[in-house]
């Protein structure tokens, strides 16, 4: 009989966990920082293209957003990769 090897889980980083992790003490600041810019810029009114020219402009907007959303939760997701090795 063979013997199962145990691995190592990974932490499964949702949206939910994501969201709590932004507003707790113990998230560094390098995973909070992109999403901050994302929604800055979101709410900043200059941007690479005007909102002004329609749907192009809103949709630089949303790919910043998206792009910077995306960073934060993969530097998230290794975060809680880091702390549960620790343990």
């Amino acid at each position: 009989m063979m013997m199962r090897l145990k691995t190592l889980s990974v932490p499964k980083v949702t949206l939910g966990v994501w969201v709590r992790a932004l507003f707790r003490k113990e998230t560094p600041l390098y995973v909070k920082a992109p999403i901050s810019l994302a929604l800055i810029y979101t709410i900043f009114p200059i941007d690479l293209l005007p909102d002004l020219l329609g749907s192009l402009g809103f949709s630089d907007d949303a790919a910043v957003l998206g792009l910077l959303t995306t960073i934060s939760m993969s530097l998230l997701k290794h975060y809680t990769t880091q702390q549960s090795l620790k343990l």
